[in-house]
């Protein structure tokens, strides 16, 4: 005999209520650090040039403005989610054809047509579709499919998946060109989001290092003309702290996610290996990942930043496309269709 709990709440609501606690800690850790650092720092820095304490004051205040209007977008706009599934008429990019007349074969010189690993977390895999499931996933233009070779159907939603989208068990919805759920965020990081993350934690890393570099100089140049009517504020030392820990971890995080952006992979295709995959003929202990959606260091970049230069650094949404189709690299399907031809 078993017994199931049912809560009389919505727990996808309960998670997203609960989740604001770490945004309401960094909304607040970063108020902090600026009260701390205009109250500490910036009349230690105008006591040696008060041209240096106002250029600093500049540049942080702008880097603070910009942090935070990224870090806002990020929590409280929508990463995007599927909808106006129709397959397009222009026939601007090709599903991969089946291999044999089937969509999977067990053979090991085949290609195995993947979207995620069986023990994803992230998994489509969660039994076969019926005839009417694949019937409406193959109305949304994919080039990616099921592990068992079906079109992609997310059976939580009960609605087809575009291609790069993948279902939140936290949001408990489908988000276009997932890339990951932050919990710091309290949201998905995704397709309508993806600029403004990179930018937050490009401008927040920036922010950290231009608290730190003064603040340490004159904690320093205090500590050596330490007398014993000098007072250090717990604050000011907790601040120098912080911001060299916060400048270290956003520093790897933003070059990591930089890498994603120029090679158009997300976190979740980069570990749950989501690129199509070619089995070497000759050599069968030798595998081969081909990314089909990277387009070139540039194109990627624009992808996600549009075309305009002078939008680049404002964390709004300038993606190009509706996050649902994809252009491929024709070099990469060209090489995937010599190995399974």
């Amino acid at each position: 005999m078993s017994f199931k709990i049912r809560f009389p709440w919505n727990r996808h609501k309960v998670f997203r209520a609960l989740g604001f606690f770490p945004v309401a800690f960094t909304l607040g850790l970063m108020l902090w650090s600026a009260f701390v650092y205009a109250l500490s720092v910036i009349p230690l820095v105008a006591r040696s040039s008060r041209l240096l304490a106002a250029l600093c004051s500049v540049f942080t205040t702008a880097l603070w403005v910009l942090t935070t209007w990224s870090y806002v977008n990020c929590v409280f706009l929508s990463p995007g989610a599927p909808a106006g599934l129709a397959a397009p008429g222009d026939g601007s990019y090709t599903r991969v054809p089946a291999v044999n007349g089937t969509l999977r074969t067990e053979s090991n010189d085949s290609q195995h047509y993947a979207d995620y690993s069986d023990d994803s977390e992230y998994s489509d895999d969660e039994g076969p579709l019926t005839e009417e499931q694949v019937r409406r996933a193959e109305l949304v233009y994919s080039i990616t499919v099921r592990d068992n070779g079906q079109p992609r159907f997310c059976l939580k939603c009960n609605g087809p998946k575009p291609d790069r989208t993948h279902h939140c068990s936290v949001c408990g919805s489908c988000v276009l060109k997932m890339d990951h759920h932050c919990p710091w965020l309290n949201n998905c990081v995704g397709f309508r989001t993806q600029k403004a993350f990179v930018l937050f934690l490009t401008y927040g890393c920036l922010y950290c290092v231009l608290i730190f570099v003064p603040s340490v100089t004159f904690f320093f140049r205090e500590m050596a003309e330490l007398s014993d009517d000098t007072e250090i504020s717990i604050n000011f030392i907790f601040l120098v702290i912080m911001s060299c820990v916060f400048a270290l971890a956003l520093l790897m995080f933003a070059a990591y996610h930089v890498y994603l952006l120029l090679t158009n992979t997300t976190t979740i295709e980069s570990y749950e290996k989501t690129n199509y995959r070619v089995e070497a003929r000759q050599r069968g202990t030798r595998t081969k990942y081909i990314n089909l959606f990277d387009m070139g260091p540039r194109k990627n970049f624009i992808q996600v930043f549009g075309s305009s230069w002078f939008m680049w650094l404002v964390p709004t949404n300038t993606a190009m496309g509706d996050g649902m189709r994809f252009p491929i690299s024709f070099e990469g399907y060209n090489e995937l269709r010599q190995n399974i031809d």
